[in-house]
């Protein structure tokens, strides 16, 4: 579970320019004025219709983002809209896709 501080709010405005889209999740960011990067995820229901299954993949890329931390960019706000691709992906799959699609934006250090 991400700390407190590092959760996104429900009142963050994004861009329209600032969309990336992969085959397994959408990633919105924009800029923050903090010293830390904070994240959300977002899994409808046209995911799957069980929220066990839902809050499974929502759990294997939060563990992806927790763990490389310390390698992503400080200051920015990510918003990750997953597809139903990521369905049958494990976590070290979906540790390397999400870790591939933010080397390719240049949010890693």
């Amino acid at each position: 579970m991400l700390k407190k501080k590092y959760r996104l709010l429900k009142e963050t405005k994004f861009d329209k320019k600032d969309i990336y889209t992969s085959p397994f999740f959408v990633l919105k960011t924009t800029r923050n004025d903090k010293s830390f990067s904070r994240f959300g995820f977002i899994v409808s229901k046209k995911i799957d219709k069980r929220a066990t299954i839902r809050n499974k993949v929502k759990r294997k890329i939060r563990v992806c983002i927790e763990t490389n931390f310390d390698k992503i960019k400080p200051g920015y706000d990510m918003l990750f809209i997953l597809k139903k691709q990521i369905l049958g992906k494990t976590t070290k799959e979906i540790g390397e896709l999400t870790l591939g699609e933010l080397e390719k934006r240049k949010l890693l250090l």
